[in-house]
């Protein structure tokens, strides 16, 4: 990430959001603003009220943005639609993490305090590599999807879209994780998961109770751009 230059909007307000803003400005680079509620005096930047009046900064200063929201679904949305009216949406890379100059991260990707992420890996867009966690060589990681704190995926292991590998889970070499799967805490994932499934234990097994979806509804509806010109 090239931290200086042009300012940076953050699109988010919550947790994940303090941890990105954190790797930008120890990068040396400068957030404008954060989107998003918050209470007042809860950021040391001005906090914008909602993700249309941080595009408008974003085109009136040509300034970068960054989504730091942690549902998937809704950050990838949002990637994508900040791309689509023109603004910039590059990945942001903490110092502490390594990065391979033969791997390949897509528009909007943050890779936080000391993750790896290893040679002959592509990362999808708008994916979050989380503090500590381990993307080794030859892995293929879907959009949207979110590799927690201190997660392992081992050598030549795939990740669908919009998938959630937890914190401190294992996934083995060559596994094939499916789009939209949930591989909980801890978790050892020894065999492939078929899309939207929930796995859980050691050796991980499947789930048969789905989880609510609140958290991600109430992010999709706070966090929503059209592009320019169009109607609300």
């Amino acid at each position: 990430m090239a931290a200086r230059g042009p300012g940076w909007v953050v699109f988010g307000a919550g947790g994940h959001a303090r941890a990105v803003v954190d790797v930008i400005e120890r990068s040396g680079g400068r957030v404008v603003a954060v989107s998003g509620l918050a209470a007042p005096g809860a950021w040391h930047v001005e906090c914008l009220e909602d993700d249309l009046q941080a595009l408008e900064r974003v085109h009136a200063d040509s300034l970068r943005a960054v989504v730091a929201i942690g549902a998937n679904p809704a950050r990838l949305n949002l990637v994508r639609a900040i791309a689509a009216d023109g603004g910039r949406v590059p990945s942001v890379i903490a110092v502490t993490a390594t990065v391979s100059l033969r791997s390949r991260l897509g528009e909007g990707t943050v890779v936080l305090e000391h993750a790896h992420v290893g040679p002959a890996t592509t990362v999808g867009a708008g994916v979050i590599v989380n503090t500590g966690a381990i993307v080794e060589h030859d892995c293929a990681v879907g959009d949207g999807s979110h590799v927690a704190p201190g997660a392992c995926l081992l050598g030549g292991v795939t990740i669908g879209s919009r998938t959630v590998v937890g914190s401190g889970a294992r996934i083995l070499p060559g596994v094939v994780i499916g789009a939209g799967v949930t591989v909980g805490a801890g978790a050892v994932v020894t065999t492939d998961v078929p899309d939207g499934r929930t796995v859980v234990g050691v050796p991980a097994r499947a789930r048969t109770a789905e989880r609510t979806t609140t958290s991600t509804t109430q992010h999709t509806t706070q966090h929503t751009v059209q592009p320019r010109g169009a109607s609300r």
